[in-house]
């Protein structure tokens, strides 16, 4: 008679002898089972070989630590006593468990289940078995009783779901924010919430100003900068109005009547505030010499709506892509940071500050700047990029405090040139943005850099809050008012234009 065979695993080293099964023990045998051949599970084919216990693969316990044996239960036995602080183990015949709330994915050509990552396989099956397949979208509540010593199913392996805290997504998910609106005059759903004005009057007086015999640029500026048409649809209806009322384009007799910079503003207050992004571009790449600045203006610190509404329109007037244009004119570097913009994944202005999620952008800035020999741009342009004005603020509070060095200053000793600049001006508008926009207008104010102060002018007025703010932390930046350097920097007609822009007498 052949001496008893091991229990499973005993001959290599493996799992050691369960309590109450004895290797030399008959297994007990239950109504219609016949028992197993010698060595074997009942109903499973001759197990592999298993590697030594020390060898086997970490499940569970403290990292750095072995792995530990899952006992085989019969099915209804209650489940064998743990030890505190250890989560449940399983055999090391089966794969490791995804992590901790997300299911495992649909093998090829199978759907997942919802919320279940990308490319990943499920459990495997024993051997010489159907792989397991995932069951139609939802998932059975019972499951069926299993064949003793059968490996548990992917359902029954499932840690529970436990709900998450109050406030807080589960880790790696997407918090569930509204999107950010986009600006006024960028989505043409606008122009039916807008109500219709008066423009009879108007028009005779424009008409009036521009004809015959010179101009009458006072007569100009009062009706353009009217409360009334502080909105950028109520002011195209203005022109639409104008040019069916005389058969004549308001814009063309403006250019013919006008000139220099006041010429300028005022095409640029007639033209729609996304069409005149689109222009700007289309200027700062088409010339000799990339514009930078013109770029920045444009793109950077802009909602998602309102960059998916700019590559539209830009596409629409150039005919190629904006990408494509930026790509042959910017350094590669460069031409990164501005395919992520293009991408419109910033996080929208309503998305939550998470503080283990700040703490995390923290650590991979420092890696990437004061933490490695040549700093990795792409990295620090992917988490200045992917956050909103208050997660940078979050980030420069936090990077202070973790580091004791100004994220500013990092900033500035890392980077040089076009890239510098970029960064720095998403930093500091998420830092304040009323005290960027005040800075970027004495720039161009007193550098007489006319175009880009007078886009960042128009830019502001259409929001009337955001200009008030700006003016604000221009007198706290340069100890006077902002009226008071437009007169000082700027002469005649552009001068008056400028003062009734920002609501100065």
């Amino acid at each position: 008679m052949n001496p008893q065979q091991p229990y499973y695993g005993q001959a290599t080293g493996g799992y050691p002898q369960q309590p109450g099964y004895p290797g030399g023990q008959q297994q007990p045998q239950y109504p219609g089972q016949h028992p197993p051949p010698p060595g074997q599970y009942p109903g499973q084919q001759q197990p592999p070989p298993q590697a030594p216990y020390q060898n086997q693969p970490y499940y569970g316990g403290q990292p750095g630590q072995p792995g530990q044996p899952h006992n085989q239960q019969y099915p209804g036995a209650p489940p064998p006593p743990q030890q505190q602080g250890q989560y449940q183990q399983y055999p090391p015949s089966q794969q490791q468990q995804p992590q901790y709330g997300q299911p495992p994915a649909a093998p090829y050509n199978q759907h997942p289940p919802p919320g279940a990552p990308y490319n990943q396989q499920p459990p495997p099956a024993p051997y010489g078995q159907h792989p397991a397949q995932y069951p139609p979208q939802q998932y059975p509540q019972q499951q069926p009783p299993q064949q003793y010593g059968a490996p548990q199913s992917w359902q029954q392996q499932q840690h529970p779901q436990h709900p998450p805290h109050q406030g807080m997504p589960p880790y790696g998910a997407a918090a569930h924010v509204p999107p950010t609106p986009a600006s006024l005059g960028y989505d043409l759903s606008q122009k039916a919430l807008t109500p219709r004005v008066n423009t009879d009057a108007d028009v005779e007086a424009l008409r009036k100003a521009m004809k015959g015999f010179g101009c009458d640029e006072r007569a100009l500026i009062r009706v353009l900068t009217q409360a009334k048409y502080r909105n950028p649809w109520a002011m195209a209806q203005l022109m639409q109005d104008y040019n069916k009322r005389f058969m004549r384009n308001l814009a063309e007799d403006i250019e013919k009547e006008t000139r220099g910079d006041f010429e300028k503003c005022l095409l640029t207050l007639v033209t729609n505030p996304l069409e005149n992004d689109a222009r700007i571009l289309k200027k700062a790449l088409v010339r000799a010499g990339t514009d930078e600045a013109a770029l920045n203006d444009v793109l950077l610190c802009r909602s998602n709506a309102d960059i998916r509404a700019i590559t539209a329109e830009y596409r629409k007037i150039r005919g190629k892509d904006l990408a494509v244009d930026i790509k042959d004119d910017v350094d590669d570097t460069l031409y990164r940071l501005y395919s992520m913009i293009l991408g419109a994944t910033r996080a929208e202005d309503a998305a939550p500050v998470f503080p283990a999620e700040i703490d995390q952008k923290v650590t991979e800035l420092q890696r990437a700047t004061e933490g490695t020999i040549g700093a990795n741009a792409v990295a620090v342009a992917q988490i200045f990029v992917s956050s909103n004005d208050a997660q940078l603020r979050e980030i420069s509070r936090v990077y202070q405090e973790k580091y004791h060095r100004s994220l500013e200053k990092v900033i500035k000793d890392e980077f040089r040139g076009d890239l510098e600049d970029a960064l720095l001006r998403m930093l500091l508008q998420g830092k304040n943005r009323a005290q960027a926009d005040a800075m970027r207008l004495g720039e161009a104010l007193q550098r007489s850099k006319e175009v880009l102060f007078i886009n960042r002018v128009v830019s502001l007025y259409w929001n009337p809050p955001r200009l008030q703010d700006a003016k604000t932390h221009y007198r706290l930046q340069y100890g006077v008012p902002f009226s008071k350097h437009v007169k000082e920097y700027l002469s005649g007609d552009f001068e008056d234009f400028v003062v009734a822009l920002i609501g100065e007498k």
